[in-house]
């Protein structure tokens, strides 16, 4: 592609690179100027414009942006014509956002004039919500750099795709110590149950049993019996350890301890096991708080039926600190006069 002032009289067929306005009405930049342009230009006393000619091996930037969006799509996805050399690709239904980082690296590696933007990896979306767009920077592409942009897809699958949350039936432990009741247990449950409902959850029962693993082990049981999907445990103290009281119980019931501790905070305290083929967590406090915490992460996760295994949750550190901002908690001790 060539850029750059054009004569009028060699002007039919460029792109226009800038909008120009006579006699009251505008051409708009990125226009494929034709006779009646190349006129209308003349009449005004124009001698030049300032455009784009493209070449043989060029794709228009419209073409070009289609190109990558056909290749991104598939049945998670809603796809945009192309507009201005962008196209946007929407989510068809709700979801978790999986991104291949690597892939749109390398895509955004190939050259500077193809981009394509995503929302995080792992991000909660609604349907029809925006999660990509493509822009070709000039007015085309080279066809040697779509290709290789077009291999790049073609290769890693699905580098963009929106993964269902699926209904799950949730039953939930509450222990508490024999002289302490569990603390705020009513809006405990309020906070829990908005959170499932996001996702489609169901709680089937609530128990409030004794703080010991043999009482937390016949309580897990008996939900298990009730066919709940995903056991929810809420300890009257925090685990401390991989031979605290929940994951004890968690053992004691059948079942194993996958990974305790998580890089997210708040969050560190929490417990992954399984009984047979039903997720269990161990929760940590902040799990009482509507705030968001490392236990969102891990439940949009497992209603989106992904694994979450050990490396996937030590893989979660970068971006982990779940905080408010600087300046927002200076305002907030301004305020309340701490120093």
């Amino acid at each position: 592609m060539k850029f750059g002032e054009i004569p009028l009289d060699e002007a039919e067929g460029a792109v226009l690179g800038h909008s120009v306005k006579v006699a009251k009405r505008k051409t708009a930049k990125g226009r494929v100027l034709d006779a009646d342009d190349i006129e209308r230009f003349r009449t005004a006393g124009l001698e030049r414009i300032v455009g784009a000619r493209l070449e043989e091996s060029d794709v228009p930037e419209d073409v070009a942006a289609d190109v990558i969006g056909c290749g991104l799509r598939n049945d998670s996805l809603r796809v945009a014509d192309a507009s201005t050399g962008r196209v946007n690709v929407f989510a068809r239904f709700d979801g978790l956002c999986l991104i291949d980082a690597a892939a749109i690296h390398e895509i955004n590696a190939v050259h500077e004039d193809i981009t394509i933007a995503t929302l995080p990896p792992y991000r909660i979306v609604y349907e029809n919500e925006l999660i990509a767009t493509i822009k070709i920077v000039p007015f085309a592409a080279a066809e040697v750099n779509l290709s290789r942009v077009s291999q790049v897809i073609r290769d890693s699958g699905a580098p963009v795709r929106v993964q269902a949350f699926q209904p799950r039936t949730v039953g939930v432990v509450f222990s508490e110590l024999p002289t302490v009741k569990f603390s705020g247990l009513e809006k405990t449950i309020r906070v829990l149950e908005a959170r499932l409902q996001g996702l489609g959850g169901t709680i089937s029962e609530k128990t409030v049993c004794r703080h010991d693993a043999a009482n937390v082990a016949e309580t897990m049981q008996a939900h298990l019996k009730n066919d709940c999907d995903l056991l929810l445990l809420f300890g009257a103290s925090a685990i401390v350890d991989r031979g605290d009281v929940i994951p004890q119980a968690i053992v004691e019931a059948g079942g194993e301890v996958t990974y305790f501790g998580m890089p997210v905070e708040p969050g560190n305290m929490l417990l992954l096991g399984r009984v047979d083929e039903v997720d269990v967590v161990g929760l940590p406090g902040c799990a009482r708080s509507p705030a968001l915490n490392g236990f969102d992460w891990v439940l949009q996760r497992l209603f989106a039926r992904l694994p979450v295994s050990g490396a996937e949750i030590a893989g979660m550190g970068v971006g982990g600190l779940l905080k408010e901002p600087s300046r927002r908690v200076r305002q907030k001790r301004s305020l309340s006069g701490d120093t």
